[in-house]
């Protein structure tokens, strides 16, 4: 843990070190972001798996300040298994994929002080919400007929708190043409966060069980502590 904040301080001081063009009072940001998670604690001893997925957000500038403040969403999947099996006993000759998905849904708002000026501008934030986690069971036909049923099998809700930083590079800006000298900017986006999660119960790969018709589950339950790695684009206007 303290080699990968010293890594955040060290970025952070290196953006303070460019310098660039300004970008002027655009007052709002949209982004996405590709996502690593990384359980922690004993989430990562429950579950030992790297979580894929992205997450979208939305920030609001205030005015002339450094400060803004936003919203977002995020999922992660962090285990996923498929079978073959017929439709019913009654109907064997119509094979469909079944395929259990273990997720983490994340909801934050968030307080994020930045620079306004330069190449580089690193960030950092507080953020505040909730972690879901869930898994669904869905059957999907080998043609393309799509997913025709789908059950969710478990689900609970933690509250999550925490800290991020990273850093924006600019890599586009376009001015406006509405005469108020202000710009379109897309800039490269990396970044990390550390949540706090609180208990909650879950599943993960190999959690269900069937067994003469029967399904039963293996529940665990922990903090959901996560570590998250994201590197996307921000488009502000």
């Amino acid at each position: 843990m303290r080699m990968k904040c010293a890594a955040l301080a060290a970025l952070a001081v290196l953006g303070l070190g460019f310098s660039g063009p300004v970008c002027a009072e655009e007052r709002f940001e949209t982004g996405f972001r590709f996502l690593l998670g990384f359980p922690s604690g004993e989430f990562r001893r429950n579950l030992d798996r790297t979580g894929l997925g992205a997450d979208f957000s939305f920030a609001y500038h205030i005015p002339r300040t450094i400060v803004s403040a936003g919203l977002s969403f995020g999922f992660l999947i962090y285990g996923s298994e498929s079978r073959d099996e017929p439709l019913s006993s009654t109907i064997p000759d119509l094979i469909v994929k079944v395929t259990t998905t273990n997720s983490l849904l994340l909801g934050h708002i968030f307080i994020r002080v930045q620079p306004r000026t330069g190449f580089l501008r690193p960030y950092l934030e507080g953020l505040a919400g909730f972690h879901y986690l869930t898994t669904d069971t869905s059957i999907r036909g080998h043609d393309e007929w799509g997913d025709a049923l789908s059950s969710n099998n478990f689900n609970d809700t933690a509250f999550s708190a925490g800290l991020g930083g990273g850093t924006k590079l600019t890599l586009l800006q376009i001015r406006r043409r509405d005469r108020t000298d202000r710009f379109v900017s897309i800039d490269l986006d990396l970044g990390v966060r550390w949540l706090k999660g609180g208990k909650a119960e879950y599943l993960k790969k190999g959690s269900v069980h069937r067994e003469n018709g029967v399904v039963t589950y293996d529940v665990y339950k922990s903090r959901t502590d996560l570590w998250l790695a994201g590197l996307g684009l921000s488009f502000s206007f």
